[in-house]
């Protein structure tokens, strides 16, 4: 794997947030439009994905979000010669050597003056991996990430119990984790210091069938809906923080079974770093899907 031409990292901000500039590692004079106080949100699409590529694609979605909601230096990795279809074992197999790279390009942000504690890593699917990788090798140089957020890390090919070969809670001081399709594609234990299991966290999400189905994709019901619902409720946690409540208690048929709020517990981008354990909560089948309101 050739790093080098095969992983971009293009950043955008309030003054440039379509058209991204482009930062090669070590190359500092690319970096001169780069305000070092401002928090620096880096983010990872999965697979079959590209960077920054369309409306409705998560690398897109989250980048607008960002920008609308606040001052913000937005950096998307591009992993897509990587990550393409329909080589999933391979991609598997690279994620580590991703990571390490990624790693590097924000071990290089950091020398270059970005303050290690203004970094949130974001990773969806296989990019959730990557970002664990990433900081895992942060962590072997003495650097430990403030935050990583994993968006239904990947199962297939993950699974087991060792934190080495996925992400994990040890990977960054607040590792906060969203499961929408555990068992599936997505991941469905806790991993993180955070979980949160929206509709318990398994398919299908509210929604998803009538969704596909006005698509006329069956496929995508069992494929792809679930899913993507990781990134989908990320970014309008973004734009409305407090939408999606969360308690400790699971979904059950007993309807005797009591539930006290013992916590304020949001989920999403303005998760509090103090929390710790699996939460739980309900969302809507349509946009906007929190249902905690006011805003």
């Amino acid at each position: 794997m050739r790093e080098a031409k095969d992983i971009k990292f293009f950043l955008f901000t309030r003054d440039n947030p379509k058209t991204g500039k482009q930062i090669y590692m070590s190359d500092e004079k690319r970096l001169k439009s780069l305000n070092k106080t401002l928090p620096l949100i880096l983010y990872i699409h999965g697979f079959s994905e590209s960077a920054p590529g369309t409306p409705k694609s998560s690398s897109y979605e989250i980048r607008d979000a960002l920008l609308d909601s606040g001052e913000y230096s937005v950096i998307l990795v591009d992993w897509s010669p990587i990550a393409a279809l329909p080589w999933y074992s391979n991609t598997v197999e690279n994620t580590p050597r991703v990571g390490r790279y990624v790693a590097r390009f924000l071990k290089f942000l950091i020398k270059y003056g970005i303050p290690s504690e203004n970094i949130h890593v974001i990773g969806f699917s296989l990019g959730a991996e990557v970002a664990g990788f990433a900081g895992k090798t942060l962590k072997e140089r003495g650097i430990l990430l403030p935050r990583i957020t994993g968006l239904d890390p990947a199962m297939p090919l993950f699974t087991g119990g060792d934190t080495n070969t996925h992400l994990s809670a040890g990977d960054a001081k607040f590792v906060d984790v969203i499961h929408t399709d555990g068992g599936f594609f997505g991941i469905p234990y806790p991993i993180g210091h955070v979980d949160f299991f929206p509709n318990n966290g398994v398919a299908l999400q509210p929604g998803c069938v009538q969704e596909e189905l006005s698509k006329n994709n069956l496929l995508g019901i069992v494929v792809g809906c679930s899913h993507v619902r990781a990134w989908q409720y990320f970014v309008e946690s973004i734009r409305r923080p407090m939408a999606f409540l969360s308690d400790r208690c699971e979904q059950t048929n007993n309807e005797s079974k009591e539930c006290l709020q013992s916590i304020e517990a949001y989920m999403g981008f303005k998760a509090d770093r103090r929390l710790r354990g699996k939460f739980y909560l309900t969302t809507n089948a349509v946009a906007p899907f929190g249902r905690n309101f006011p805003i």
